[in-house]
């Protein structure tokens, strides 16, 4: 049993370094000419999902994401389509915390008590801002935020917007900063 996993790691690590090797042997000018400008805009929309689901694939969505910018695309459209695959992405996380209330434990019960005491005696208009902020300027996955979110009974109705212009933002920084440094 361990031994199969052990062989399914190095088979996953023997691919991503393949894939690296691949990428940095082409560089981004020549990525962006093989997937087409267009192709681009698809792709990191499809990855934004993949990036926003997982704290351990994020990295490599704004390492994408920074290729891109650095191949020739357009920092503000890379952020306009990643922005929403990177919500779908925390929708998800948000939607497994709705489901998993009942299953938390002890440990990360009190957490969440902390948490809540601490977001209840801030007024109304203070959570969007912290979505907004954490999103938007933190390196740190939204995966922890929104099943935390989900388990004090926030609507994502009232998370969406700020989530989303923090995740347009977070993108158009890496952007930017991918063109300008």
């Amino acid at each position: 049993m361990i031994i199969r996993q052990v062989l399914k790691f190095i088979v996953a690590l023997l691919i991503l370094v393949a894939v690296i090797s691949f990428l940095s042997y082409i560089g981004p000018e020549k990525l962006v000419d093989l997937l087409g400008l267009e192709n681009v805009y698809l792709t990191v929309f499809v990855l934004g999902i993949i990036g926003g689901v997982s704290a351990f694939s994020a990295a490599g969505f704004y390492a994408t994401l920074f290729s891109f910018v650095l191949g020739g695309a357009d920092p503000f459209i890379l952020a306009l389509f990643s922005a929403p695959g990177v919500l779908i992405g925390d929708f998800v996380f948000w939607y497994l915390g709705v489901r998993g209330r009942e299953f938390l434990n002890g440990e990360y019960n009190s957490y969440l008590l902390k948490f809540s005491s601490w977001l209840g005696r801030k007024p109304k208009w203070f959570t969007p801002i912290v979505v907004y902020v954490y999103t938007g300027f933190t390196p740190f996955p939204g995966d922890f935020l929104m099943l935390t979110l989900a388990v004090l009974n926030y609507k994502f109705r009232q998370i969406f917007i700020p989530t989303l212009l923090g995740n347009y933002t977070l993108a158009l920084l890496v952007s930017v900063l991918g063109v300008y440094i």
